[in-house]
């Protein structure tokens, strides 16, 4: 699943958790650059709704050290191991609470809490190639298999909300800031797999090895 579709995936997924924990309530999440609002908002479906914007990518350097191999499974006598180890990306999620209506702007605000709450209710979810699954919904079998999202809630200070605003070239609006660890980007061709290792031999020399009149003993020994 690339990450456009991630992102849609999430948000029709907030959209229908609100939905069921809050006896139908509608809450439209449109995603789209909060910043291009300035030229005009023809491009929107509704002119009051929840704008998802990803407003920064960076790498999450706390998972940069990872081994080179896969995790072996299965009853083959090899290993496989990729070109390189996986991208683990941090996303920045700003959520906005946009009114063409500006009598609509309480309503506004009410979406936002929506949101909030339904993120800080479950904030974890699993993904494959087709499908975003909630945690609940994914057993432990699964999870091993699956790539796994984790959504934290950002506080800004007054000069970073600011800051963030101004390069987004925008006035400020209500919003929330997520970070959206451990997006996994990998390219799955893969090196020539290599031989598991079965079969060692020792050799015990009383000083120079090359004087093969020194050799205490040799043997192998296979590895189980």
């Amino acid at each position: 699943m690339n990450l456009a579709k991630i992102l849609d995936k999430l948000s029709k997924k907030i959209t229908s958790e609100i939905a069921a924990s809050n006896n139908g309530v509608a809450v439209s999440i449109e995603l789209t650059n909060v910043a291009t609002l300035n030229d005009g908002d023809e491009f929107l479906q509704e002119k009051s709704s929840m704008i998802l914007s990803l407003v920064n990518i960076e790498e999450d350097k706390t998972l940069k050290n990872q081994n080179l191999y896969k995790e072996y499974s299965g009853n083959g006598n090899s290993i496989e191991k990729y070109k390189k180890p996986s991208q683990n990306l941090i996303l920045s999620l700003l959520f906005t609470s946009y009114n063409k209506n500006q009598n609509k702007y309480a309503e506004g605000l009410d979406k936002l809490e929506y949101i909030i709450r339904c993120l800080q209710h479950n904030n974890v979810y699993y993904y494959d190639d087709t499908t975003l699954f909630e945690q609940t919904e994914v057993s432990e079998n699964q999870a091993k298999t699956l790539n796994k999202i984790i959504l934290d809630l950002v506080s800004l200070k007054s000069d970073q909300l600011n800051q963030m605003w101004s390069y987004l070239g925008s006035r400020y609006m209500p919003s929330v800031l997520y970070s959206m660890r451990m997006i996994r980007v990998q390219n799955e061709n893969n090196l020539p797999t290599d031989p598991i290792i079965d079969k060692a031999k020792i050799q015990l020399w009383t000083n120079d090895k090359s004087d093969i009149t020194g050799e205490i003993e040799s043997n192998s020994f296979l590895l189980e």
